[in-house]
């Protein structure tokens, strides 16, 4: 989808057009993912009538191929050595709850005490407000609530890793396409991209990102050093 793309809103109750990757659908499936992307594939769930059958398809799957293994007696005590090393675990159903207040779906609650009219943003540049998430960190990463005025835009930069963007309202162009509310967008070190958001409300989007972005231009250091401290 070219980035030139009409920038109206998407219709009241439009399906996402930009869903999670398969290989990422099936960590979620198999629990292995860590905290901050599963809070994304999450909350893309209880937007998304697409990735939730693929999700169901995926659980069919792996529960057939369970049904086709040859059983094994366990040894004494594997069961509980097993479950404490998972730790807590909620079941997949439990995960995919409704869509919340309208604006935040509800794995976000969560996180955010009050919902979205308390979030605690602060300034990070024109156009430009951020909100960290208290989730475990991966790899040096992390996990981002970002509030973009209605034609401003991030700066450019590449990624030192892998990220994924979730848009929560508004919308936002950029190189690769536009991304409307429930669109997920997947970038890597291979990616150089500047978002900006659409005409009308606000941008708000959950962003995750493995590694620090790397910035471009003329305050690319500055940047870049701002993020290793943020980071």
């Amino acid at each position: 989808m070219p980035a030139t793309d009409r920038h109206d809103a998407a219709p009241a109750g439009a399906t996402p057009n930009h869903h999670i990757p398969a290989e990422l659908l099936l960590d979620y499936a198999a629990g292995s993912l860590a905290e901050s992307w599963s809070l994304v594939v999450a909350c893309h769930l209880t937007l998304c009538p697409h990735c939730r059958r693929e999700l169901a398809a995926l659980e069919q799957l792996g529960g057939r191929l369970l049904e086709q293994g040859e059983a094994r007696p366990m040894q004494p005590g594997a069961f509980a050595a097993i479950a404490a090393r998972l730790g807590p675990q909620e079941p997949v159903n439990d995960r995919i709850r409704p869509a919340g207040d309208g604006r935040l779906p509800a794995p976000l609650h969560d996180y955010i005490a009050g919902g979205v009219d308390h979030i605690p943003w602060r300034w990070s540049g024109t156009g430009l407000k951020a909100c960290s998430l208290p989730v475990r960190k991966a790899r040096g990463g992390m996990a981002t609530l970002l509030r973009v005025a209605p034609g401003a835009g991030l700066p450019l930069h590449t990624h030192g890793g892998d990220e994924m963007t979730l848009v929560l309202s508004g919308g936002y162009t950029d190189e690769r396409g536009a991304f409307r509310r429930g669109d997920v967008e997947v970038a890597d070190g291979g990616i150089k991209h500047r978002p900006v958001a659409m005409p009308g409300e606000p941008c708000i989007c959950l962003a995750v990102t493995d590694a620090p972005l790397r910035f471009r231009g003329r305050l690319g250091w500055l940047l870049n050093h701002w993020a290793r401290l943020s980071s």
